[in-house]
């Protein structure tokens, strides 16, 4: 009887908590109901992963759209989200001090580049949140205040494609083709981690050659060291270009991509003609695939940009600002701190586009999300297999 009332107790007990949480979260939406949330994303005009970065926009665009034509009454906040194009080498100061003229203090930071980094310690300092929808270097997260990503870690991404490499290719060496961009400073060990980790033997690595000549010494290399897999952080469209061309000059091994590929790819170019199948059976790290219920945001992209979107990162854009809607209906106010402390308390976001997000509290700013694997097939790619990755890392 003891152990009985014990339990009812802790059952009494949870409840009330629970109970708590919920009348919090709902006091939490009525003060910030119809109030207007003011964010900003950043975008590079030109640079490696210029295409990237405008189809987040573009998702994010169609996300905001959707929230704001819900009505006044339906949607707890509304969204005012402005897209800022600057060039790849901007400084952060004159973005922060644009941001500042009109009121907006909460930052989506670009994707994959370098001005991610410094934008993110230089909004931290101006006492910004930031939302980084790509999350290549995962300790950015334990080093910056407001920082939250939403997609899957780079770690995350290298370890799928090691583990699918030798788990279902039985691959036993690897020729890594590397970039050197930011993007790619941070994937290259990663991918030689996991690499090691999964005994794969690293027999060669080389930079991402810049043209024909380049690939053609490139190809004798691979053809003599004769690597089961080619591991490559180099970008689309660049890196479907120099995988034609090696597998062009005779190069049979297997192409294992990170998430860079993972947009824009021109299929049909590579159908017919000289480089027909040229990227046939390559693999690729993605942050995820098409739900059942995403038919109504492929049809307001297409509705909006002419054409439905391809890849992950339009609904990565997407999935970015249904999180920041999450987190403003649960904030005791719409301002960083406010929002950083819903973040802080976790909550997860049903995925519309891709899968779920799910911030766990804790001290934990990584999220609970997939990472997948897609392989080119003609004139697209399927879907592999989707993984979860996050919490605890971070």
């Amino acid at each position: 009887m003891q152990r009985l009332l014990s339990r009812a107790a802790c059952l009494g007990l949870v409840s009330t908590v629970a109970f708590a949480s919920w009348a919090a979260a709902g006091d939490a939406a009525r003060r910030t109901a119809n109030q207007q949330l003011r964010v900003a994303i950043v975008i590079p005009r030109t640079g490696p992963f210029s295409i990237h970065n405008r189809l987040i926009a573009n998702g994010a665009t169609v996300a905001a759209r959707e929230i704001n034509a819900q009505g006044t009454g339906k949607a707890p906040v509304r969204l005012k989200l402005k897209v800022l194009t600057v060039e790849a080498t901007a400084s952060p100061k004159p973005i922060l001090r644009s941001l500042a003229r009109a009121s907006t203090r909460i930052l989506i930071l670009p994707c994959n580049v370098g001005l991610q980094e410094s934008l993110a310690r230089a909004a931290a300092k101006a006492g910004l949140l930031t939302v980084s929808p790509c999350n290549a270097d995962a300790n950015l997260a334990k080093t910056v205040p407001r920082y939250w990503p939403t997609g899957t870690t780079g770690a995350a991404e290298a370890m799928q494609l090691a583990y699918y490499a030798q788990s279902y290719a039985h691959a036993k060496t690897a020729f890594v083709l590397v970039d050197h961009s930011w993007y790619g400073r941070q994937m290259n060990p990663e991918l030689r981690t996991f690499a090691r980790r999964q005994k794969i033997n690293i027999v060669g690595q080389a930079s991402a050659p810049a043209g024909y000549g380049g690939v053609e010494q490139l190809a004798k290399r691979m053809r003599k060291l004769k690597p089961a897999v080619v591991f490559a952080t180099v970008p689309s469209p660049r890196v479907e270009t120099i995988i034609t061309q090696l597998r062009n000059w005779g190069v049979a091994s297997a192409f294992y991509v990170t998430d860079g590929m993972d947009a824009a790819i021109n299929f049909l170019k590579y159908r017919n003609g000289a480089d027909n199948s040229s990227i046939e059976n390559v693999l690729f790290a993605t942050f995820g695939f098409p739900r059942p219920g995403s038919g109504p945001f492929y049809r307001d992209y297409a509705a909006a940009y002419g054409k439905k979107p391809v890849g992950s990162f339009p609904g990565l854009g997407y999935e970015t600002v249904q999180a920041l809607e999450a987190a403003a209906r649960r904030a005791a106010a719409l301002t960083p701190t406010g929002l950083n402390a819903s973040f802080a308390r976790g909550f997860t976001v049903r995925g519309v586009v891709l899968e779920d997000i799910s911030y766990r509290g804790h001290g934990h700013r990584q999220p609970v999300t997939q990472v997948g694997l897609a392989q080119v097939i003609r004139d697209g790619y399927v879907a592999l297999f989707t993984s979860e990755a996050g919490h605890p890392t971070g």
